[in-house]
């Protein structure tokens, strides 16, 4: 699967638009643009570039890098500490039915309340600021991109744009090709 350049036109055509203010066909202004991992320096490039030609345009557009933001949350847990090597050696599945419960909800509320001298809060904003929400595949497997966006629905109406690292079938997601899973309110290209 190679990058589909088309779609990223159609992609890009859609959060335009919502940018300027005209509802998403979804409901909401999420977009998912699904790439094949092998892809991720082309992803990163191309959102990057994206990013600063929306921007020279006029729009507000913020990038985080999702693998940040988890750090940011697993620094004040016991998990990177000395303590949290014993844990890991000793309870690992616990350890990883724990941090899928909490991360999901933790992540969303740093996207939501900013992080300060990282990013800002999207709290209030409008779809008119954008925010590509980058690096997606650092969370795996604790965290869905499905979860994140269920989350931050009718709390944030900014557009979000999220590179999705899998394949799609139809609707239905595969993230890095390890789960599956859907949101239905996304607007989704690529593959």
């Amino acid at each position: 699967m190679s990058w589909d350049k088309d779609d990223f036109q159609r992609l890009a055509e859609q959060v335009k638009s919502s940018l300027k203010g005209k509802p998403s066909p979804s409901g909401v202004p999420f977009f998912i643009y699904v790439y094949h991992p092998k892809e991720e320096n082309r992803c990163l490039r191309e959102f990057k570039n994206f990013a600063k030609r929306l921007q020279n345009e006029g729009f507000t557009i913020q990038t985080i890098y999702l693998g940040k933001v988890l750090s940011y949350i697993l620094k004040d847990l016991p998990y990177l500490q000395p303590e949290g090597r014993e844990i890991e050696e000793n309870q690992r599945e616990d350890l990883r039915k724990e941090l899928v419960a909490i991360l999901p909800e933790k992540i969303s509320d740093c996207l939501l309340n900013g992080i300060p001298g990282q990013f800002d809060s999207m709290k209030e904003d409008k779809p008119t600021r954008g925010v590509f929400l980058l690096r997606a595949g650092a969370l795996f497997p604790f965290v869905h991109v499905s979860q994140i966006l269920a989350q931050l629905e009718n709390q944030t109406h900014s557009t979000i744009v999220i590179p999705f690292p899998g394949s799609r079938k139809e609707e239905n997601l595969r993230f890095l090709d390890e789960t599956e899973g859907r949101y239905y309110r996304a607007m989704i290209f690529g593959r």
